[in-house]
């Protein structure tokens, strides 16, 4: 699924433009880097031991995009497998980064704005951690005769202050979760990603949930180590088109979809999700495509997940609408000999844990 805030910080983002003129100036945006602690390498055999894995009789391969039953039924299966797993394994480390880029008409003219976000998670035997950051990297207009006007540092700047989000959470137990939304980010945030430097929480002034209410809260379907929230029920014929090929060299099943989007029961976490946040009941998803990389022992490698939304924006009086091109990619690594970057140390975990807010009700 998910799990970046990119697309309801941007509605928030550019009504908060629209009000302001457009000045001279801009923002830049920070490239991202992947390759660290064997994201995307072979499993070990530990790993490959407790997962469960491809039956290959159940998957049809095509190399081009079809709407076979067959193929959108072995894609179902593949993700199916492939989610379950995650929840099970003793161990595993994902990094993924997002982009997303909202437009909004008012009147003849466009309001345009992107934000970035970086998230890092690791499980370890019933220990859990995730690290969540965005910011605010652009805004400009569009005018009716095409000509762009760009939103000056100044004011994107106090939109910053706002809008740029943090989100620390640490699980002793994957019974009590600590969650803080109360990190600095600064300008370097971004390119420091994925030091646990990028962002600096003096007092994590942490919410505690249990296992449940952090499940819930978050929109997760039904374990919080799942990578997709989507309901893939095949009575709900969640994949419209797609395709599987299979390297047997390297031992990896490559997918692609298109996820069903006139079903709203197939994206409905995620729909409540933006509800909630956008604080608009009239949203829906125009697109989503899914690029996915499966080792056939049936853990996942790499999970891409590309959607545009549209949405009218409340007051509806004022007839704001708006839509939204977003990116996401997520790799794993099961090993965790591997893990040099991604280590987080004892004292931040007991941070976390002693400095609490009271449970949400």
């Amino acid at each position: 699924m998910k799990k970046f805030a990119t697309t309801i910080i941007l509605i928030i983002l550019l009504v908060s433009i629209l009000m302001m003129s457009a000045c001279s100036g801009g923002a830049d945006t920070a490239e991202v880097d992947l390759d660290f602690d064997g994201l995307g390498s072979k499993p070990n055999a530990q790993a490959i031991d407790k997962a469960t894995p491809v039956d290959g009789s159940k998957v049809k391969l095509s190399s081009e995009e079809t709407t076979d039953p067959e193929v959108l039924s072995s894609i179902i299966y593949l993700i199916g497998l492939a989610n379950q797993n995650n929840v099970e394994c003793d161990f595993y480390a994902a990094a993924a980064y997002g982009t997303g880029e909202a437009k909004i008409k008012f009147g003849k003219d466009h309001i345009v704005g992107s934000m970035d976000t970086r998230e890092w998670r690791v499980y370890d035997n019933g220990e859990y951690f995730f690290d969540s950051y965005g910011l605010v990297v652009e805004g400009h207009t569009i005018k009716e005769d095409g000509s762009t006007g760009k939103v000056s540092n100044a004011i994107l700047s106090a939109l910053s202050m706002v809008l740029n989000f943090t989100k620390r959470v640490y699980s002793p137990d994957c019974e009590t979760f600590y969650t803080s939304k109360e990190g600095k980010t600064r300008n370097s945030t971004l390119t420091l990603y994925p030091s646990l430097d990028a962002v600096k929480y003096d007092k994590p002034k942490s919410l505690v949930e249990n296992f449940d209410e952090y499940v819930e809260t978050n929109y997760y379907r039904n374990d919080f180590r799942e990578f997709s929230s989507d309901d893939l029920s095949e009575e709900l014929d969640p994949i419209t088109s797609g395709f599987i090929t299979y390297d047997a060299e390297k031992g990896v099943y490559y997918l692609e979809c298109s996820v069903n989007c006139e079903d709203t029961d197939v994206l409905d976490l995620s729909i409540k999700s933006m509800k909630k946040s956008a604080g608009t009941e009239i949203f829906a998803y125009a697109d989503k495509r899914l690029k996915i990389e499966i080792w056939e022992c049936g853990l996942i490698k790499n999970y891409i997940n590309t959607n545009v939304w549209e949405a009218t924006l409340l007051p509806t009086s004022l007839k704001l609408s708006g839509s939204s091109d977003n990116f996401y990619e997520q790799r794993f690594t099961y090993n965790k000999d591997d893990l040099e970057v991604i280590n987080v140390p004892d004292d931040i975990k007991q941070n976390m844990m002693t400095s609490t807010q009271k449970k949400k009700k």
